[in-house]
């Protein structure tokens, strides 16, 4: 019987890749879209690499959280494997970033991941080898923001929300591993990278597919490793 996966924010980029390598490795993954058009158009277009399903979820819709379990629920029983993907860029540096893109780009990148991931945890109690991964990004480091902002962005002007966002989707990471470090579920989190998709603005010098070898290995790895962080290459790597 092989895994199941939920992988939000899957109909493109690192989350459409991810999907598409764990079918080709035997998962039946559920892909997860905000948009029924486009998350059904990404399923129809993997069905010939495997086991593959759309349900619809919104980061911030939380009404669109428990429909999309109870369907898992309802047809597999069980969730091995979460991978938090879904996320976006939102404008703004700390000096000027507007009240309601910070709470936009917050409820869309961490709040509603967490939440998501508090009602999944009766699924994945259901699994024999239980993980989650979370996919985080170097801007969530505190290594990024010195010198005013990494190399990436210029100087003193990194985005606030997103590298906000991705610290506290770090924090999320350890704190939850934490937690369930006793009932065996493994919680990790992971920087794909400078990937070329809409976050980066399509700047990015990693392929989409490149960015999402961590997070399929991450899905698929028997290691017993929880709560840490590791970059794309696989290496271990400091919040």
């Amino acid at each position: 019987m092989s895994d199941v996966v939920l992988v939000t924010g899957a109909n493109t980029g690192i989350g459409f890749e991810a999907v598409r390598a764990l079918l080709q490795k035997g998962l039946t993954v559920y892909l997860a879209a905000r948009d029924n058009a486009k998350g059904e158009a990404a399923t129809a277009e993997l069905a010939s690499d495997g086991q593959v399903h759309f349900v619809r979820i919104d980061t911030t819709d939380e009404a669109t959280f428990k429909p999309a379990l109870d369907r898992i629920e309802a047809e597999q029983g069980r969730l091995d494997v979460l991978v938090n993907n879904a996320g976006a860029a939102f404008p703004g540096n700390v000096l000027d970033i507007e009240p309601d893109v910070l709470r936009l780009c917050l409820e869309t990148n961490l709040h509603g991941p967490v939440r998501l991931t508090q009602l999944a945890l009766p699924l994945l109690r259901k699994s024999q080898s239980a993980r989650i991964v979370m996919v985080s990004s170097g801007a969530g480091r505190f290594a990024f923001f010195e010198g005013g902002g990494g190399s990436k962005v210029l100087s003193g002007k990194p985005p606030y929300g997103y590298g906000l966002s991705k610290a506290g989707m770090n924090v999320a990471t350890a704190l939850f591993a934490g937690a369930l470090k006793d009932e065996g579920i493994r919680v990790n989190a992971c920087n794909p990278g400078y990937v070329n998709s809409l976050v980066s603005r399509f700047m990015g010098t990693r392929t989409p597919a490149q960015g999402a070898e961590i997070i399929v290995d991450l899905a698929t790895t028997q290691s017993e490793a929880t709560g840490k962080f590791f970059d794309y290459d696989g290496s271990e790597i400091s919040w």
